[in-house]
């Protein structure tokens, strides 16, 4: 099955489930997030953390090949991950095209980034801070008709210029990279992308066609997340003796999570 298969059978899937955002704000991290997954994001925190400059703003991209691949839940488990380390984090939504971060978060969409791009909004107006302490947002806005030029745009550019000083990280959620040209517009500004891949589903094709265009763009590939890993006795953790944790920390560490299939 080829790219452009696998693309219309992930549409008409996600067209008879539809999406349930309640559902997903569920796997949104939380104090009732299992330890199993709240360990994985801060194994993935570490990784990236060596992996980027050690000074300045450090700016990524958090994206997938195809749809419903859980990049949207993922980038901001990230960032809440992050912020809870007492950085000052800033998740921004570029998918300028079906964005998700407003949903997750349950607030309004508008006013946002294509606002802002297309000068009906200033910084003040679109930075909004989470009930997550230390981290603040930027939403897709109002969907424009030209995504790709806004978004590639002298004003886009000058924004994160200006965002990178009051910020230590900044998380952007854009589109998928196999769908439309976006994410490589914006990774001119980065420095690293990750790209998450969804157990069962994600096949190579599709994730060799994603990485051909940014390696033409020469942007970065930091690394990648398996998405959708399930883990059997995930409930023991408050039963499990300290000689057994080391065992524990082994598992966690090969893949990184969120709570099964996304539909984001």
């Amino acid at each position: 099955m080829n790219v452009f298969q696998k693309l219309r059978q992930r549409k008409r899937k996600n067209n008879l489930l539809g999406q349930d955002f309640e559902q997903l704000r569920q796997r949104v991290l939380n104090d009732e997030s299992p330890f199993h997954v709240r360990e994985a994001y801060k194994v993935l925190r570490t990784n990236l953390i060596f992996s980027l400059p050690t000074t300045g703003c450090k700016k990524l991209i958090v994206t997938s090949s195809l749809e419903s691949e859980g990049k949207s839940t993922n980038c901001l488990n990230m960032a809440i991950t992050f912020a809870e380390m007492d950085a000052r984090v800033l998740i921004i939504d570029a998918d300028l095209r079906k964005p998700n971060i407003a949903r997750l978060l349950n607030v309004s969409n508008a006013p946002g980034l294509s606002n802002f791009l297309v000068g009906l909004s200033d910084t003040s107006e679109i930075v909004q801070k989470t009930k997550f302490k230390n981290l603040s947002y930027i939403v897709a806005g109002n969907i424009p008709p030209n995504p790709v030029e806004l978004l590639g745009s002298e004003k886009m550019q000058n924004l994160l210029e200006e965002l990178e000083k009051d910020f230590d990280y900044i998380f952007i959620d854009t589109s998928p990279i196999n769908l439309v040209i976006d994410t490589v517009v914006v990774s001119k500004y980065v420095n690293g992308i990750i790209m998450i891949a969804l157990q069962n589903s994600t096949d190579k094709e599709a994730m060799r066609y994603a990485l051909n265009q940014l390696n033409f763009a020469n942007a970065k590939v930091l690394g990648f997340v398996l998405n959708g890993v399930l883990f059997e006795d995930n409930k023991k953790y408050k039963n499990i003796k300290k000689n057994k944790y080391r065992n524990l920390r082994k598992k966690v560490s090969g893949s990184y999570i969120t709570y099964g299939e996304s539909e984001e």
